[in-house]
């Protein structure tokens, strides 16, 4: 027998043109990151968004240029950038109509401390 748990249900991540956005879901994994890095595993049809507290994000191990700013409300998280859209966009062939989104399943990996958003429709 298996029993409903709200906390196992997957976050959703829209991908616009300018910007990603994290449903309400998955901002509780936001809490202490300052920047976040991107990785993408384009085989799997997988983006790992790695969350940085400020001690890490400042540590010097990372090119600043590899870190993006993440803001967070009381309902969602934002990445802004045309720029990392584009590269989302050409990796995994994606086009997002226009004035609107693409929506995709995203849970937080404990061990990697990252946000996986996978791709596959």
């Amino acid at each position: 027998m298996e029993f409903f748990d709200q906390e196992i249900m997957n976050g959703y991540v829209s991908i616009y043109e300018r910007q990603i956005t994290f449903n309400s879901k998955l901002i509780k994994y936001f809490d202490d990151c300052l920047k976040v890095r991107i990785g993408f595993e384009v085989s799997e049809k997988k983006i790992y968004v790695f969350l940085l507290d400020a001690d890490y994000a400042n540590s010097g191990e990372f090119k600043e240029s590899s870190l993006l700013s993440v803001k967070v409300s009381k309902t969602y998280a934002r990445i802004s950038s045309k720029a990392l859209v584009e590269v989302i966009c050409a990796k995994f062939n994606l086009e997002i109509p226009s004035k609107s989104y693409l929506q995709f399943k995203a849970i937080f990996d404990e061990t990697k401390k990252a946000i996986i958003i996978d791709l596959e429709v």
